[in-house]
């Protein structure tokens, strides 16, 4: 049975992975819908059409290995670099205006909690979006942290 392209975003991710075994696709198939139906729909166009030749194989397989990691992912370990926690005394009080109103902040517990209309939190971060309604840095919105000047 041959599967037509345009018929694989109106199956079920269940139908998808059976596809992908019946083509005798190679490894485990990703568990997305979305990446279901482009792999599904490579497999299927590289069979009526043929797959990539050896040049280009060759020359994707360089490019991946020489592509540069973007450096504010990468620490010197290879690994994603924490950000310096931010020390602040216990009793410290932060103080944000937004949108005309004034609010006041206390930091408990060495920095580990705060209080915010007399209501204990985990974050600056979790604060911020109680007062914006979106998300955002918790030490950027309050002033603890600037944005990078780029030079």
């Amino acid at each position: 049975m041959t599967i037509e392209l345009h018929t694989l975003t109106n199956m079920t991710p269940a139908r998808l992975q059976q596809e992908w075994a019946n083509l005798g696709i190679r490894g485990d198939p990703p568990h997305f819908k979305q990446a279901l139906v482009r792999g599904l729909s490579w497999h299927l166009q590289k069979q009526a059409h043929g797959g990539l030749d050896a040049d280009t194989r060759r020359l994707l397989k360089a490019a991946t290995r020489n592509a540069p990691t973007p450096a504010s992912k990468q620490s010197v370990a290879g690994q994603r670099k924490q950000p310096d926690p931010i020390k602040l005394p216990e009793g410290t009080t932060l103080v944000r205006t937004w949108r005309g109103h004034h609010h006041e902040v206390t930091v408990l517990e060495e920095g580990k909690r705060f209080r915010y209309r007399e209501t204990e939190f985990a974050s600056l971060s979790e604060i911020a979006r109680e007062i914006t309604g979106a998300r955002w840095s918790g030490p950027r919105f309050f002033g603890l942290k600037k944005l990078k000047q780029s030079a």
